[in-house]
Formats: structure tokens, C-alpha cells, sequence
């Protein structure tokens, strides 16, 4: 098991992160590696401050039904769970698979609302307005 980094933060708790081989101190609070702790720490800034995003070589994939978003998510939580998929992007598929459905769903409705109003010869004005004459 790693030692623990011993450091005394100033609310009295201890760092308790991976200490180095050999000492008592993580690479951030060992002040012999002040340079080394500085520079990991803009590192990792960087790295978080860049928005993820999928290579251009991934395909697009069909959205135009009730399945292939479901398939999209599908995929998209399997790629969560393997790490090919930065949970952020996964996040935002997520959320804008729920408007699309929900369009999706409204479009049906609103294709089945039309066909009753034509087959009772009602709403001739919106037939025209759709153009299915």
C-alpha cells in the first residue's frame, strides 16, 4: 500500500494523497519539488480547461427515429463505461437526446392529428399550409 503525503493543510487535515518513494510528502507539498508540483498543477489545468470533443473521424449516425436516438444512446453509455467516451460529451448527447425525442414525438403527433382532420374533411386551411393536398 502507497504512503500517504503527511502534510498539514491549514484547516488541520492531512493532504492524505500518494507520497513519494522514500518520503513523507507528495510532489505538491515537497518543497524540494516545488518547480515539479507547479508545473503538474498548470498541466492539469490545461487539460481540464480544453473542451472535449469526438475526432473528426467519428461517423454521424442516423437520428431521425425513436430508435436510432436510442441506439445513439445506447452506444454513447457504453463508451462512458469503457473510457472512450468523455462523460461530458456523453452528458450533452444525453440532454439533446431528450429534445430530439421529445420533437420527434411531437411531430408524430402532430402527422396522426392532420390524417384525422383530413379523413372528417376538417382543417382544409392547414392542408394547404402543409402542402398535402
Amino acid at each position: 500500500m502507497a504512503n500517504k503525503c503527511q502534510f498539514q493543510k491549514k484547516d488541520g487535515t492531512i493532504c492524505g494523497a500518494n507520497a513519494q518513494f522514500g518520503n513523507d510528502l507528495c510532489v505538491f507539498h515537497d518543497p524540494t519539488r516545488k518547480s515539479d508540483g507547479d508545473r503538474a498543477r498548470r498541466a492539469g489545468g490545461l487539460a481540464r480547461s480544453k473542451p472535449p470533443v469526438l475526432p473528426m473521424d467519428v461517423p454521424d449516425m442516423p437520428l431521425g427515429t425513436f430508435k436510432d436516438v436510442s441506439n445513439l444512446l445506447a452506444e454513447s453509455i457504453s463508451q462512458v463505461r469503457r473510457g472512450q467516451l468523455d462523460p461530458r460529451i456523453a452528458n450533452a448527447v444525453g440532454y439533446l437526446s431528450g429534445i430530439l425525442l421529445k420533437a420527434l414525438e411531437q411531430g408524430a403527433v402532430e402527422e396522426r392529428l392532420l390524417k384525422i382532420e383530413t379523413a372528417l374533411g376538417l382543417n382544409v386551411d392547414s392542408e394547404k399550409e402543409h402542402g398535402t393536398q
